[in-house]
């Protein structure tokens, strides 16, 4: 009669150890290639989305206020062409002329070296071609604090809003930060504390709701009740000291900076409304914020895609 033998004492046997580290790496290579297949498909969602943006190239840098990082400044000018950068800043609000300068001199010290600054206070002087004439050129614009109204009212419409659209179709970059983030809507969150006032904003960012200074200043109310009224829309909430960074032409979002991005995503045929929290790092395509089945591509991980990895 044979006897009984533990599970230690089977391992001791080369015979029998040779078959168990045969199957454990086996099992092993298959988990593996599980694995390598999930994060394939999430590549392919992140590489080959379906874009729902008409716009052949050009790329917003929505910052949601408060104090930005140089990381998060050099990033657009980054996006902007390093070196070669030609920024245009467009302050928000009325600026007398001897504080001008001071717009293009904040930039001018992170290494910018063609700085211009645009400033309408009617829109026959924003309608006139030569008032613009440095937006031909610029690879990136900068949409600077104040009052979104504002540029809605100087801009929207005028030649100013026709050569902004041209540095995108150039593939240059527009920014912008608090008011300048909202005014890129074209729905616009114009203000109110409980209760949302809506505008009429640039139109830079269809289907897309933008407010900012959102978890500070605590403004999902209304944002939600604005959404009320726009059901097709998504809403996105973009905290301090935090940039939605939009690559048009495949509707890419990706996330920078220190906070959150919440993104309020309407029903569709295959799901019901639903808030997604977007960190610094993730990845996610608007086709795939609108499909509930789609995944956040994590930052790890898009940066083993980019790398290859």
């Amino acid at each position: 009669m044979l006897p009984k033998l533990g599970l230690g004492t089977w391992l001791c046997r080369p015979a029998v150890r040779g078959v168990f580290w045969t199957v454990a790496v086996f099992a092993a290579a298959i988990a593996g290639v599980c694995a390598r297949e999930r994060i394939l498909k999430l590549a392919d969602r992140w590489d080959s989305p379906q874009p729902i943006i008409d716009r052949s190239a050009g790329t917003l840098f929505i910052a949601g206020g408060g104090s930005l990082s140089p990381n998060l400044k050099r990033e657009f000018i980054h996006l902007a062409g390093d070196e070669k950068a030609r920024i245009v800043v467009i302050p928000g609000c009325n600026v007398e002329p001897s504080g001008l300068q001071e717009y293009a001199d904040d930039w001018k010290l992170l290494g910018v070296a063609e700085v211009s600054v645009l400033h309408a206070d009617s829109r026959s002087i924003a309608e006139a071609p030569p008032f613009s004439e440095s937006l031909e050129t610029a690879t990136g614009v900068w949409l600077s604090g104040g009052a979104q109204t504002w540029f809605s009212a100087w801009y929207r419409g005028t030649k100013v809003e026709e050569r902004l659209r041209g540095v995108l179709q150039r593939g240059g970059v527009i920014g912008g930060t608090s008011a300048g983030a909202s005014a890129m809507s074209d729905v616009m969150m114009a203000g109110g504390r409980g209760e949302p006032i809506v505008g009429k904003g640039l139109g830079l960012f269809p289907e897309v709701i933008v407010d900012q200074h959102f978890l500070k200043r605590n403004r999902i109310t209304r944002m939600i009740k604005l959404l009320d009224q726009y059901p097709d829309y998504i809403g996105v909430g973009i905290d301090e000291g935090t940039a939605l960074i939009v690559e048009l032409k495949h509707g890419q979002l990706s996330i920078s900076g220190t906070s959150y991005v919440m993104a309020y995503v309407p029903k569709t045929t295959i799901g019901e409304p639903r808030l997604e929290v977007l960190k610094p790092g993730d990845h996610i395509t608007l086709a795939d914020l609108r499909n509930p089945e789609a995944a956040i591509v994590p930052g790890w991980i898009a940066e083993s895609i980019l790398s290859g990895e």
